[in-house]
């Protein structure tokens, strides 16, 4: 997509720049002439959309001026432009190789050649030599260059992480465009950040919320600043002003919502939140959003709740950190015999940080609850743990 955005800009911005070289050759010799008014037949081609045609009287033309070094560069600019409209961008790229491999070109016409195979090279993504061939544009070109294609310059540079060559040109794109451009406030905020920059970056994002306060994304970005940081407090006050706002309904904002929540210690309202969207249907009830809720139940020291929301997603999708949070509930409420069946549970399904540890409980559980050949089972494998075998095998010696 972004690649036929950059062939769309191409086409309006390049074409007439072909027209204005084309018509300089009215100025030139006879066959010059001749090119001219050749030119002059694509153009009315490409009115009528017929590239195909217009590409094979471009290919007869090159053949035919072959030995006239401008009008053949000419020709391949022509052809180029045709290729782009035609959506063929690898004949475009050879025909504008060809034109640049031309000796002793005028030099407007080299620099126009650059900025215009540097374009196609952003949309191929080919940053490196985009960015090359741009700025050589730009040193060379003796006509005022447009915000526009300014931008492309920095934008080059972003992508090559050149940061600081890419920041006075982004800056200078938008100091001289008469028209606010979202996309490239966007890239100035990202390329200030990466500098960690992070006042000046801060600056553009106010800027932004100042002029439209009701725009989501310039939130979404202020949320996306402040989590960067790791100020969450921040973060949850731009999305809780957002959301003030323009109430969503997006399932990833609300998520995110609800984790700020968690993230600023505040777990009830996250928990209550979270379990609201679920019964709203707005966020869909899966095992992983089931066990955040029971994560967040727990912080809220709810753990009947924790239990009820953790023995549901248990029964959706088993897995061992679910059940070793189900014994570790179960442990604190002294129920032995569900701990111990929790835990062996979690060590049969795996994805455990630490097994042994989780042997050990699984061996005091069933201490306590008079199971002693099962203590012993799983106390004998924590003890194979240097950091657990002192009280793994001093429960063992009391069996």
């Amino acid at each position: 997509m972004r690649q036929l955005i950059v062939i769309a800009t191409l086409v309006l911005t390049m074409l007439a720049a072909g027209v204005a070289d084309a018509q300089q050759t009215s100025t030139l010799p006879s066959t010059a002439r001749s090119t001219f008014l050749k030119l002059m037949k694509v153009q009315e081609l490409w009115e009528e959309s017929n590239y195909d045609e217009a590409i094979a009287e471009l290919e007869v033309l090159a053949a035919d001026v072959r030995d006239k070094p401008y009008d053949f560069a000419l020709t391949h600019q022509y052809l180029a432009h045709t290729s782009i409209l035609a959506g063929d961008t690898a004949r475009a790229r050879s025909a504008l190789e060809t034109a640049l491999g031309v000796p002793e070109l005028p030099e407007q016409m080299e620099a126009d050649l650059n900025l215009f195979y540097g374009q196609i090279l952003i949309g191929d993504e080919e940053y490196e030599k985009a960015r090359g061939l741009l700025e050589d544009w730009l040193a060379t070109t003796t006509t005022p260059p447009q915000p526009g294609q300014i931008f492309y310059v920095a934008y080059a540079n972003y992508m090559t992480e050149n940061l600081p060559r890419a920041q006075p040109l982004i800056e200078r794109a938008i100091n001289e465009s008469p028209t606010i451009n979202d996309s490239w406030e966007r890239l100035y905020y990202q390329i200030l950040f990466e500098q960690r920059k992070y006042e000046d970056a801060l600056i553009v994002i106010m800027a932004m919320l100042d002029r439209n306060p009701a725009e989501d994304g310039y939130w979404r970005l202020l949320v996306n600043h402040y989590m960067q940081l790791e100020e969450s407090r921040k973060a949850l006050a731009a999305m809780v002003i957002a959301h003030l706002q323009n109430p969503m309904d997006d399932s990833p904002d609300l998520k995110r919502l609800v984790s700020l929540y968690g993230y600023v210690e505040i777990p009830e309202k996250a928990a209550r939140l979270l379990e609201s969207y679920m019964e709203s249907e707005v966020i869909e009830t899966e095992p992983d959003t089931l066990r955040q809720l029971g994560d967040l139940w727990l912080l809220a020291r709810e753990r009947s709740k924790a239990k009820t929301v953790l023995q549901q997603a248990a029964q959706v999708a088993p897995d061992g950190r679910t059940y070793q949070l189900l014994g570790g509930i179960f442990f604190e409420d002294e129920e032995w015999n569900n701990a111990y069946e929790a835990y062996i549970e979690a060590l049969e399904l795996g994805g455990l940080d630490e097994p042994e540890r989780v042997h050990l409980l699984a061996g005091i559980s069933a201490f306590r609850a008079g199971m002693n050949s099962e203590a012993r089972d799983s106390l004998r494998e924590a003890a194979k743990s240097d950091e657990l075998a002192p009280q793994a095998q001093s429960l063992l010696r009391r069996l």
